[in-house]
């Protein structure tokens, strides 16, 4: 019975997480963080040195 309702809980978690990832607010935020290691590393510097 226990274990059950564990399962239930992490499955409700995990469906949770999912459906945050994936949700159209966050896209924006996922799609900066993958072309960061695209950037050009002159600007980066730039910045350091301000």
């Amino acid at each position: 019975m226990i274990s059950g309702i564990a399962t239930a809980i992490l499955l409700l978690t995990f469906l949770g997480i999912w459906a945050w990832a994936w949700s159209r607010r966050r896209k924006k935020d996922f799609s900066e963080a993958a072309n960061l290691p695209l950037e050009d590393d002159s600007s980066l510097n730039k910045e350091r040195e301000a």
